[in-house]
């Protein structure tokens, strides 16, 4: 980074503190295209606060890729939360991290982007995590669930729906229904299910993004494929319920949040296979996992149970990070608007939900 920084510094030209106006700073960076400069193509500044969001200027790639801004550094009556950058490679818009201030600009700043490529059959992004909470039906039989993906695009290109597939695939258990899309990385639009089967039709680029998906099934037996290799799955099943035999995991300690109690099956490094469920007590001892993947586990579903309890709560509190998250979730969404890729009323009700996030 810091040679990137002294690139950048030597490249761009040169300003003293003469030539900046007093109350601003310089925003200046590089846009690549997987590792190499961009050729062509123009960059947007954001400026993002509580109570406004927006693109500040706009300019056009040079020489190796760079950019720079000349920023206004007041803030607004309520303070300017962040700035950041932003380029649309290919049809798709990719941004740069979010920043306040110069300091996060001092070992230069870079907005990358990705060549697209289709989805094809063969070509399977893998499951880094998967965390599957059960809870029963009221009225039963059955159980309502919520299925959560860590899934990890490792390649240096963006993977999109093409004719011969969706961006990613994954079977749900025979019998599933009542789909719908959790608070994750999807939009409302970014999935469908048929067949058995839920299909993303969202861009992967590279990096980790996470799914979570609800739905219903109608019987107390049932069975949970696993396809491809899985890193890490865990189900769990919120108390009362009842006696249970699970096949294909291990039976690790309970977990207790936000005042509920999950009962923990567990696996690490799964080939292919399919778990099942069936009511009544097993007929020997269950196995039990080591101390240690137990620990490793935790803190895999902590993260992933706090994910299904914000979108059952409709959003926690905003923590500091977590506003800098929804002030460039706000600034995603009136970009997604700008260019004509969302209807108004589900621009409206989404930009609502994430200022009553914001206000907390």
């Amino acid at each position: 980074m810091l040679v990137l920084s002294a690139i950048l510094a030597a490249a761009l030209p040169a300003r003293n503190a003469a030539q900046i106006p007093r109350g601003r700073f310089v925003f200046a960076g590089e846009v690549r295209i997987g590792t190499e400069p961009a050729d062509t193509g123009t960059v947007v500044l954001h400026r993002v606060s509580p109570t406004l969001s927006g693109s500040v200027d706009s300019v056009r790639v040079t020489d190796g890729g760079r950019f720079e801004f000349v920023v206004d550094a007041a803030a607004d009556s309520a303070g300017v939360e962040v700035h950041f950058a932003s380029i649309r490679y290919q049809g798709l818009l990719y941004f740069g991290s979010p920043v306040t201030g110069t300091a996060d600009l001092e070992e230069g700043y870079v907005v990358r982007a990705y060549p697209s490529v289709g989805a094809t059959p063969d070509m399977r992004l893998p499951v880094r995590v998967r965390n599957v909470f059960v809870e029963k039906a009221d009225p039963g039989p059955g159980w309502r669930v919520t299925d959560i993906f860590e899934v990890e695009n490792g390649m240096e290109v963006t993977v999109v729906t093409s004719e011969e597939g969706a961006t990613w695939s994954h079977a749900l258990p025979p019998g599933a229904f009542a789909f719908g899309i959790g608070q994750s990385d999807l939009p409302p639009e970014g999935a469908s299910f048929s067949g058995g089967r839920v299909f993303v039709s969202t861009p992967f680029p590279p990096g980790e993004l996470g799914y979570a998906f609800h739905y219903q099934l109608p019987e107390d037996r049932f069975t949970l494929p696993m396809e491809g290799a899985t890193g890490s799955m865990e189900l769990l099943f919120r108390e009362p319920a009842g006696e249970l035999t699970v096949t294909g995991l291990a039976s690790v300690g309970p977990l207790e949040l936000e005042g509920a109690t999950f009962r923990r099956f567990a696996g690490r490094e799964m080939a292919p296979s399919v778990v099942v469920v069936e009511p009544g007590a097993p007929g020997t001892p269950m196995r039990s996992m080591p101390l240690l993947a137990v620990f490793l586990g935790l803190a895999l579903t902590v993260a992933g149970s706090l994910l299904v309890f914000r979108a059952r709560l409709g959003g926690a509190r905003a923590s500091s990070g977590g506003r800098r998250e929804l002030l460039i979730a706000i600034a995603r969404l009136d970009e997604a608007w700008h260019e004509g890729e969302l209807a108004a009323d589900e621009y409206d009700r989404r930009r609502r939900r994430l200022l009553h996030e914001l206000k907390g």
